[in-house]
């Protein structure tokens, strides 16, 4: 049985323990940066398991980049080239209108088997693959990374 309050205080003292200083969101919600990365922590109801009992997952997320044009090429990388990272994978959410899209690196965790070491490991591998994504989708999409300003020159 793992309720998503349960969970979030479980997640909180193995960050805590894990990395030491962590963001706490008022929604909840956890951060930890890690270099030019932040890793998103976030924890949600999955409804109840097949006793009727609440469960919960974690997942655990990088923005890598902004305003990249969603052109069949990049969905094509994000798609197959993008899920090919032994761990985590791309997602593409396009703006409204569909001229631009963010990418976002995340993983999902089930709740009621949570130990330290997966979530560090978690938090670990998404930021250091993150950091490796925001270079390949900036050289080879354009776009911003996530981190830079607003008024950076776009990429030669």
């Amino acid at each position: 049985m793992a309720t998503v309050e349960a969970t979030q205080q479980k997640v909180q003292r193995m960050l805590v323990e894990g990395f030491g200083d962590i963001i706490l969101s008022k929604d909840g919600s956890f951060a930890i940066e890690r270099g030019s990365t932040r890793v998103n922590i976030e924890v949600r109801d999955w409804g109840k398991d097949t006793k009727g009992e609440p469960s919960a997952i974690v997942r655990i997320w990088a923005m890598v980049a902004r305003g990249v044009k969603p052109t069949p090429e990049f969905y094509r990388w994000a798609a197959v080239d993008g899920s090919k990272f032994m761990f985590g994978s791309v997602t593409v959410l396009e703006n409204e209108g569909g001229t631009e899209a963010m990418v976002a690196f995340d993983h999902t965790l089930l709740a009621d088997y949570l130990d330290l070491d997966e979530l560090c490991g978690a938090v670990a591998m998404i930021s250091g693959s993150a950091d490796d994504i925001d270079d390949i989708v900036h050289d080879r999409f354009g776009g911003k990374r996530y981190t830079d300003p607003d008024d950076a020159p776009p990429a030669a």
